[in-house]
């Protein structure tokens, strides 16, 4: 919705994403701001709270996010405010209309990010913990308002949408219990091992970016039990902010996609609470400190080679602008195709092409994913006879008249149905070659 209105004050593309990107930027200082105040609130003094609102938004993870066109920004624009708001409906019990609000504000937030579901199950959790059923059922009322309209409508169309495109284009919750259905607890597991490297892989790029193993390891080390030790400090005065941080972590693990996106748009919390932890190291407010001057003074250098890393990975990442590599990867990998369209193809044609809605958006032609995308990949990789079927699904049900592909994969999987006998049906025909990938021309009897 906030594009669309942003698309209604310049409707001209591609000359309206600079207006995009803007807004992204005033979106993060409103993140920054939020971010401060989030940390003034826990008794923080001012220079704290403002190193934590720069480390949290000014570093790599917020900064490659605004520089993309995405809803994470937005997200944690609103996620911190709402956070605190649900803080103070714990601790006051301010009556079930508050209640109704910030289940019916969390409900909303889970229509930017899908993920926000974590918040209302935070919300809910604490207060069925502290005994306060009507409350609970009260955010969980609202939430159901503001999610009911879109899911039924989802439910209503799911069936519109043919097998081969429904992992682009249908349901979140279908594409994931449809993995769930075909890998059982396997794929669960696997899912959430896989995405545990992966989290555990971007956490160590941003307080250890060092290259012996063991030093990466020692600091990320480091990291998780500060990050432990300020859940551990403030679970009585952040109680709803902490559930939601598990859950949204649990959704994170258990997600089948790649896992960076998710964990940055949430970055602020975990620098928040890192810091905290360093702070309960640093006064001997810990237990385990209390009267250990040696313990606290191992715990403090230990901080410390934290921070160092950390520094020295934004250090790196500003000398190289890292937060703009992933739309150069991207540019660059679809930049042939794109061209390609532009150039041989006319308005009106059909077409399966890897990133189909960039080639509508820039060219006007009407687009595909050339193979499906289902949950099961992410653990186990398409076969090429499977994406063969899907593909000659797509060719019989649409106009298609060629495709178009920088992925080896489904470069194979188009040769290998171009070379087989039809019997009527639409053949394939291989007529240029792109960088990694190939343009195949469709022809029907």
């Amino acid at each position: 919705m906030l594009l669309a209105a942003l698309w209604k004050l310049a409707p001209s593309f591609p000359q309206n994403v600079v207006l995009f990107l803007f807004a992204n930027a005033v979106l993060l200082a409103v993140a920054a701001r939020n971010v401060n105040d989030f940390a003034r609130r826990l008794g923080w003094p001012a220079p704290l709270s403002a190193a934590a609102a720069i480390a949290g938004t000014l570093s790599l993870p917020l900064l490659m996010l605004a520089s993309l066109v995405l809803s994470e920004v937005l997200f944690l624009t609103l996620l911190l405010p709402l956070l605190v708001a649900a803080e103070r409906l714990v601790r006051d019990d301010p009556g079930w209309k508050r209640a109704a609000v910030i289940g019916l504000a969390a409900g909303a937030l889970a229509l930017v990010r899908t993920h926000a579901v974590a918040a209302i199950a935070g919300v809910v959790i604490v207060l069925l913990a502290r005994r306060r059923w009507r409350a609970a059922a009260c955010v969980a009322a609202g939430a159901c308002v503001a999610l009911l309209p879109w899911q039924l409508w989802v439910t209503l169309h799911e069936r519109s949408i043919p097998a081969p495109l429904s992992g682009s284009y249908g349901s979140y919750l279908g594409w994931f219990f449809d993995g769930v259905a075909g890998g059982g607890s396997t794929f669960v597991l696997r899912t959430a091992a896989t995405n545990l490297a992966h989290v555990t892989a971007l956490f160590a790029d941003r307080v250890a970016p060092w290259t012996p193993a063991w030093a990466r390891i020692t600091s990320v080390a480091v990291a998780g039990c500060l990050l432990a030790a300020g859940i551990i400090r403030q679970r009585h005065r952040l109680p709803v902010t902490i559930a939601f941080f598990v859950c949204y972590v649990g959704v994170v693990l258990v997600w089948p996609f790649t896992p960076w996106r998710f964990l940055w748009a949430v970055w602020p919390i975990p620098v928040v609470l890192m810091l905290e932890g360093a702070r309960a190291c640093v006064s001997g407010r810990l237990p385990l400190t209390r009267g250990a001057l040696p313990l606290r003074i191992a715990l403090v250098s230990a901080a410390a080679l934290v921070g160092i890393g950390a520094v020295g990975a934004e250090v790196k990442a500003y000398r190289t602008r890292a937060w703009t590599e992933p739309a150069r990867n991207a540019s660059r990998e679809i930049a042939p195709l794109m061209r390609w369209v532009a150039q041989r193809t006319r308005q009106g044609d059909v077409l399966l092409a890897d990133g189909e809605s960039m080639v509508y958006l820039f060219t006007g032609r009407q687009a595909m994913p050339p193979v499906p995308f289902t949950a099961a990949e992410y653990v186990v990789p398409r076969t090429l006879d499977a994406d063969a079927r899907s593909l000659e699904e797509l060719l019989s049900r649409y106009p298609v008249r060629y495709l178009l592909t920088v992925v080896p994969s489904t470069r194979v999987t188009a040769a290998n149905l171009a070379a087989r006998d039809q019997n009527g049906a639409p053949r394939l025909h291989e007529i240029d070659e792109l960088v990694g990938g190939a343009v195949f021309e469709v022809e029907r009897r």
